[in-house]
C-alpha cells in the first residue's frame, strides 16, 4: 500500500561549483589587509571601521544567496509536509490514540481486579493475626500487571509477619500496660517497634528526671521559706504595746485635759542632691513615706 507513495521526481539543483574558487579570493583579499598586525589608534579607528563594515557588507550579501536558494529548496518539502500530515499521520494518530485508551482502560481493569484480590487477602490475613490499626494503603504496594498474585501476597505475608511479631515483642516486655500501651501507640504510627520503644523509654526518662526536678525545686522553695521565716524571727524587734489615745487623762480621780499636739509650721526649700539611681530612688520613697509634699 505505500510502496514508492512518496517519490522526489527530480532532485533539487544547486549550482555552487565557484564557491571554492570565491572562497580563495577572499582568503587572499583577508591576507593582504594584514589583521593581525594592524593597530588601531585614534587616526586609524575610521578606516579599521570602513574595513569591517565592507566585509560584512559583502557577507550580507552571501548570505542573501544562501538564504534564497534555502527557502527554494525547503519550501516544496514544506508543502509535501504540510500534506502528508493531512492525508496521513493525522489519521494513523487518531487510530492509535483509540488504540490506546482501549488498551490502557483494560489494563487499569486488570490492574484494579489484581488489587482487589490482593487487599482481600491482606483483610483476611489481618483479621486472622487480630490486626486492627493496619489499612492495606500502609503496604505502599506498587502492583504492575506483569506482577504475579504469589509474589505480592508474599510481601503481604512479610510485612504481617513483621507486624505479629513487633506485636509480641510488646507484649513480651516486663513493664506496667500503660507504658505498652504507649510504645504501641507510637508503633501504630511508624512500625518500627524499636524506633517505639527507643521513643516510650526517652520519654520515661525525660518525665522522671522533670519530676525529680520539680521534687527538688519544691524541696529548696520550702527550706527558702523555713529559713526566711527564721531569719524574721531572730530580726524582728520587740513591738511596744499600743499606747491608747484619749480626749482626757485620769490621773488619781482627777481628769486631765489631753496635751493638743501642735502642727508644727511648714517651710519651702529646695536643694540638689547626686546619687545613684537606687539611691534616689530610696530618697524619693523615705519623702513620701513622711508625707513631705513634692512642689513641682
Amino acid at each position: 500500500m505505500n510502496e514508492n507513495l512518496i517519490t522526489v521526481q527530480q532532485l533539487p539543483v544547486i549550482v555552487y561549483e565557484r564557491l571554492e574558487s570565491v572562497g580563495q579570493e577572499i582568503d587572499k583579499r583577508i591576507a593582504a589587509l594584514d589583521l593581525d598586525k594592524q593597530l588601531v589608534t585614534e587616526g586609524t579607528k575610521k578606516a579599521v571601521k570602513d574595513t569591517r563594515a565592507m566585509l560584512n557588507k559583502e557577507l550580507d550579501n552571501f548570505e542573501e544567496q544562501r538564504k534564497r536558494i534555502k527557502e527554494q529548496v525547503v519550501a516544496p518539502y514544506e508543502a509535501f509536509e504540510k500534506a502528508y500530515n493531512t492525508f496521513i499521520k493525522v489519521k494513523y494518530e487518531k487510530a492509535d490514540g483509540i488504540l490506546k485508551v482501549k488498551i490502557d482502560e483494560f489494563d487499569r481493569r486488570l490492574k484494579a481486579d489484581k488489587e482487589a484480590r490482593i487487599r482481600a487477602y491482606f483483610t483476611e490475613l489481618c483479621q486472622a493475626n487480630n490486626i486492627d490499626f493496619l489499612p492495606f494503603e500502609r503496604l505502599c504496594l506498587n502492583i504492575r500487571l506483569n506482577d504475579s498474585d504469589k509474589s505480592l501476597k508474599d510481601i503481604v505475608n512479610t510485612n504481617i509477619d513483621n507486624v505479629v511479631k513487633s506485636l509480641a515483642m510488646i507484649e513480651s516486655l516486663n513493664d506496667p500496660d500503660e507504658y505498652k500501651a504507649e510504645i504501641l501507640t507510637d508503633y501504630k504510627q511508624t512500625l518500627d517497634v524499636m524506633t517505639a520503644i527507643n521513643n516510650a523509654k526517652y520519654r520515661k526518662q525525660q518525665r522522671e528526671a522533670e519530676l525529680q526536678r520539680l521534687e527538688v525545686q519544691k524541696a529548696r522553695a520550702e527550706q527558702a521559706r523555713l529559713a526566711a521565716e527564721a531569719r524574721a524571727k531572730e530580726v524582728a524587734p520587740l513591738q511596744a504595746p499600743e499606747e491608747v489615745k484619749s480626749e482626757e487623762r485620769i490621773v488619781k480621780n482627777e481628769v486631765v485635759p489631753a496635751v493638743q499636739e501642735v502642727t508644727p509650721d511648714l517651710i519651702v526649700t529646695s536643694f540638689t542632691v547626686q546619687g545613684t539611681m537606687e539611691q534616689l530612688r530610696a530618697l524619693k520613697a523615705y519623702i513620701l513615706s513622711n508625707n513631705i509634699k513634692i512642689i513641682e
